[in-house]
């Protein structure tokens, strides 16, 4: 079974070379995550 709130194995790899797009995404994809992390810590 695959664990849907992880990012995709090639989507890393796309990140790590700096696709700016994927980099976009990610960031979308964790933005409630930094949010809650920002005003907890």
């Amino acid at each position: 079974m695959r664990n849907k709130k992880l990012i995709p194995f090639e989507v890393i790899e796309k990140v790590v070379v700096g696709e700016p797009e994927v980099v976009d995404a990610v960031l979308r994809h964790y933005t409630a995550y930094i949010k809650y992390l920002s005003i907890t810590w």
